[in-house]
């Protein structure tokens, strides 16, 4: 069985979103039909994440399991020859079963589009034509209140019973002007629903003078499901891109993986020097060992051109362990590497 992994972009203007749904047509079945087509068989596709209707996507990612096996370039070939216009696959790759296009997102980046000069009919379905005036720089200063890891109960419409946990963590929000054309660009690992667009709402209105910059903090501490609960329009959101990590071997417990942002680093460990290890190829390179449901670290798997070798800092069930060595083993024999693996058990 072979995992395929799809970029797709879409024009959001005439669906109900990405999801199915019973009412209108979603990007989703239209995909679903043409893989299903050419597999000669029903198909169910997994995506990232959902877009609403009239949201936009750049760099949206699905994955389907099939047991043909055809050139990526091939199989991008069938599935846009079977699409509408406003959908097209932008890339196709294989993908082993420890790829999931959901569980193993680094962080995705939305892009907001406000269009502040005259009303522009040929990008009305990609930016929001923007009626009022509004002062940039004091939206940016009311953007740094949400930069960080909030709990962020007002800026979303998920309800507290169906997610108890809204906290969620915004690496950065950027700014730019050109042409009369101002993108917001948001990047975390997860949001949540509206959440972007509520963001963008209330920072627009602190472009406006409606609010001041603080009031964002303001909103945000209130933690409230009244308190914000206008949504910016939906064609002026594009999902831009979703940026994945690297996992080497998966028990039902336990994962080896790139290290994240939320994991913690050993003194003189620097994450992005990790990433750009494991990016560009470059040994030695160093994953972290941890539990796939609580995150709780295990210890770290070091590896360079003479093997690996598993640090581990807590006890890991035998079994575990010796699944996850197997695992490593065929992964070292993979990339042209001796499958020598030494285990310093610490625990």
């Amino acid at each position: 069985m072979i995992r395929y992994k799809c970029t797709v972009s879409y024009d959001g203007s005439a669906y109900c979103g990405w999801q199915t749904q019973n009412t209108g047509t979603s990007v989703q079945e239209q995909i679903e039909a043409a893989v299903s087509h050419i597999m000669n068989r029903p198909v169910r596709i997994l995506a990232a994440g959902r877009t609403d209707a009239g949201v936009n996507a750049w760099g949206q990612v699905f994955q389907f399991d099939a047991e043909m096996d055809v050139s990526e370039r091939k199989m991008m070939g069938a599935i846009n020859g079977s699409l509408p216009g406003d959908i097209r696959i932008r890339k196709v790759e294989k993908k082993d079963r420890l790829f999931h296009a959901r569980y193993c997102v680094r962080s995705k980046r939305y892009d907001y589009r406000i269009n502040l000069g005259e009303y522009n009919v040929f990008t009305r379905t990609q930016a929001y034509q923007c009626p009022y005036p509004v002062d940039i720089e004091k939206m940016k200063q009311g953007a740094q209140y949400l930069i960080g890891t909030h709990d962020f109960t007002s800026f979303n419409s998920n309800s507290l019973k169906e997610t108890p946990d809204q906290v969620r963590t915004i690496e950065s929000i950027d700014f730019l002007f050109e042409n009369n054309l101002l993108t917001i660009s948001y990047r975390g690992r997860g949001f949540l629903r509206y959440m972007v667009r509520m963001m963008t709402a209330q920072l627009l209105d602190v472009g406006r003078g409606k609010l001041k910059p603080e009031d964002i903090m303001w909103i945000l501490e209130a933690k409230s499901k009244t308190i914000a609960r206008r949504n910016a329009h939906p064609e002026g959101l594009t999902l831009m891109e979703i940026d994945y990590y690297e996992t080497l071997a998966l028990t039902e417990t336990t994962a080896v993986r790139e290290y994240l942002p939320e994991d913690a680093l050993r003194e003189g460990m620097v994450l992005s020097e990790l990433e750009e290890a494991v990016r560009t190829g470059l040994y030695p390179q160093e994953y972290i060992i941890a539990d796939r449901h609580t995150n709780d670290p295990y210890g770290s798997y070091y590896l360079d051109e003479t093997g690996g070798q598993f640090r581990l800092e807590k006890e890991l069930e035998e079994a575990d362990l010796a699944s996850l060595a197997d695992q490593i083993r065929d992964a070292q024999r993979k990339r042209g590497l001796p499958e020598t693996l030494k285990i310093a058990n610490k625990a």
